[in-house]
């Protein structure tokens, strides 16, 4: 079985989307722009980790399309240049995209005003996925 290079999951007010250092494929992220459209009201918050791997010119156009006409409130923790001059563009679709450090997922949650058990949530998913997309197994609790 091969690596994805993209995941993604939900909590009752967040989507969370990881990437590797690859883009993602057609088929991923055609599955998470289907999520995303069919996301509950409450669910109004984006957050996205990225070793790099981020959306190709085809697919910024259909997320350009969407948060033009969508009330979202999103945050993209990367280190990788590239990822962040998308986040840049897309912020002049929708103000309210920001930019953090690849391992600043607290104050992006904070950005995002996200506190409490939902925040510890979404931090043990963006681990749980984080270790997938890396091919490395996640430890089981104890």
């Amino acid at each position: 079985m091969t690596k994805p290079s993209m995941l993604f999951d939900t909590t009752e007010h967040v989507l969370i989307a990881v990437h590797g250092r690859e883009p993602p494929t057609d088929e991923e992220w055609e599955s998470y722009m289907q999520a995303a459209g069919s996301l509950p009201p409450a669910c109004t918050k984006t957050l996205v980790v990225t070793a790099g791997g981020g959306p190709n010119a085809k697919q910024r156009a259909s997320i350009n399309d969407y948060v033009s006409k969508t009330a979202l409130t999103v945050a993209i923790c990367t280190d990788a240049l590239l990822v962040r001059q998308i986040g840049t563009a897309l912020s002049w679709f929708n103000p309210r995209v920001k930019a953090f450090r690849g391992s600043d997922v607290v104050a992006a949650l904070r950005y995002l005003e996200i506190t409490g058990p939902e925040a510890a949530l979404v931090q043990h998913k963006v681990t749980k996925m984080r270790l997938e997309i890396e091919g490395r197994p996640s430890r089981a609790p104890r």
